[in-house]
């Protein structure tokens, strides 16, 4: 049975400033549309240096309503959530501390305890939710087509029982235990926005749309079975 594939909307902005400042807006106004229509919104959002700004800028909203949004943590290296280079600590610190005193709760990988017990955790929050579980899902692209920390050539881009699970990311990468949500959790969104900026992330998109690796090569192509991808670029 074949996978019906979908193509993503893509928009370019010619200005970091452009691409900071309309893809703040088109998250502020996802956000908006579906407290308005559902009450309290859900996001998932990944870490990173691109998204960490368009957050900061998120957080100065006077429109949303911080007490009707619910935030999950995409992905999270196994270090202590208070450590820099954890991305909880990281989208916590963008957002800044008035934001998420005020939300209506903040869920991270609790990576202060055993593996088991964090993903026991974390579980028992995505058992929670019904349906559709995050109205907005935000994501990079890593330049080796990595998603979340869900990596290429791997056994846990297979049908997983769990929404999230641990990972390992290749050697080279700094920290390569993971947690993450799994393909299926991502894709469980109502909406999907990836953001890629810089040079190098031409080619990345070029092999998402063009490119000839497979899904289990290349995880971001597992997004093209989502009807509802934007993708905001800026290249300069």
């Amino acid at each position: 049975m074949s996978t019906q594939l979908y193509k993503p909307f893509v928009t370019e902005f010619e200005s970091r400033d452009q691409f900071l400042n309309l893809s703040t807006n088109v998250i502020e106004s996802i956000i908006l549309e579906n407290q308005t229509n559902l009450g309290i919104a859900r996001v998932a959002l990944a870490g990173g240096k691109t998204p960490l700004p368009i957050y900061s800028k998120l957080s100065r909203s006077g429109a949303i309503d911080w007490a009707n949004l619910e935030v999950f943590i995409t992905d999270e290296r196994n270090v202590s959530n208070t450590d820099e280079k954890s991305n909880s600590y990281q989208i916590k610190k963008s957002l800044g501390q008035e934001v998420i005193e005020n939300l209506y709760e903040f869920h991270e990988f609790r990576t202060d305890l055993l593996k088991d017990e964090c993903l026991r955790d974390y579980q028992v929050k995505l058992d929670s939710l019904d349906d559709i579980w995050f109205e907005l899902c935000v994501l990079g692209i890593g330049s080796d087509g990595h998603i979340a920390s869900l990596f290429a050539d791997t056994p846990y881009l297979r049908h997983q029982e769990n929404g999230a699970i641990a990972t390992l990311a290749p050697r080279e990468y700094e920290i390569p235990a993971r947690y993450s949500l799994t393909i299926e959790s991502i894709l469980n969104s109502r909406e999907i926005v990836v953001l890629l900026e810089g040079h190098n992330k031409m080619q990345v998109l070029t092999e998402l749309l063009e490119g000839k690796l497979l899904a289990s090569q290349y995880p971001a192509k597992f997004l093209l079975s989502h009807p509802k991808v934007h993708i905001y670029t800026c290249f300069e």
